[in-house]
């Protein structure tokens, strides 16, 4: 564990050696399931991963704003003792590890941004391609097929979810709708990409239900940004196409 400056615990592990790299992992209102993506990256650097506030192994309280997750993921910096550091964030974490970026953007060497929402309103074909999934899902546990819906194979989708959510905590919705009810009213953060002078890749399945132009946004806005769309994968990447997804971030961070 390590302690917020408002004595918020905060659970982390490191792995691996070499450069600075922290994973921000999805939600919000979840906790890291990125360990497979870690043990890509800790071939070549010390990935460091975290349970963010409200959920998983972190204390399970607020408060949940933008502001507060920024400052708690500069507390997981400072605390490993690190100057600059490598974040890879993925889906809400991307968004996450962006507004730190921009907030500290001193303290950010490189950004691996995996699956990313953009910076545009989620699509609503997107919402009605979820919607059916979980109406045609022979499983009674919403959440499970809800997190499902981000692989690309729906005949194995329940057991790589299930497998994803092990060891599984209980989600927070509270800490979820506030979080993504203020990046929704964030004003103009367009400009704020447009001044951020630190390289990003963008990665992302071909097969996502949020398809790859939904970062045509980022890819604009971004001064010193390139895209990687992975075929075959869709939210998660590195589980459904490992070897394409590690091969152009090892190459990126090298």
């Amino acid at each position: 564990m390590i302690v917020a400056d408002d004595g918020c615990r905060l659970w982390t592990r490191t792995t691996g050696s070499g450069s600075p790299v922290i994973c921000v992992h999805g939600g919000p209102g979840w906790w890291d399931v990125l360990d497979e993506l870690a043990a890509i990256l800790a071939k070549n650097a010390t990935v460091h991963q975290w349970d963010q506030r409200g959920a998983g192994r972190s204390d399970r309280r607020g408060p949940y704003t933008l502001a507060r997750f920024v400052a708690d993921l500069d507390a997981v910096r400072d605390q490993h003792g690190h100057e600059k550091v490598t974040l890879v964030g993925h889906s809400w974490g991307a968004t996450l590890a962006l507004q730190y970026a921009v907030t500290h953007r001193h303290r950010v060497d490189r950004l691996v941004l995996v699956s990313s929402v953009g910076l545009e309103p989620v699509e609503a074909s997107y919402r009605r391609r979820v919607e059916e999934i979980m109406a045609s899902a022979l499983c009674d546990d919403d959440w499970l097929v809800r997190v499902s819906t981000g692989f690309a194979d729906r005949a194995t989708a329940l057991e790589s979810a299930e497998r994803l959510m092990t060891p599984r905590f209980e989600a927070n919705k509270e800490c979820a709708e506030a979080l993504v009810a203020e990046v929704r009213n964030l004003p103009d953060r367009v400009s704020a990409c447009r001044a951020l002078a630190v390289p990003a890749l963008i990665v992302h399945g071909a097969l996502d239900l949020r398809p790859p132009h939904v970062t045509d946004s980022l890819l604009a806005a971004l001064p010193d940004a390139r895209r990687v769309i992975i075929e075959g994968a869709a939210h998660y990447p590195w589980l459904e196409a490992p070897e394409p997804f590690a091969e152009p971030i090892r190459s990126f961070l090298r």
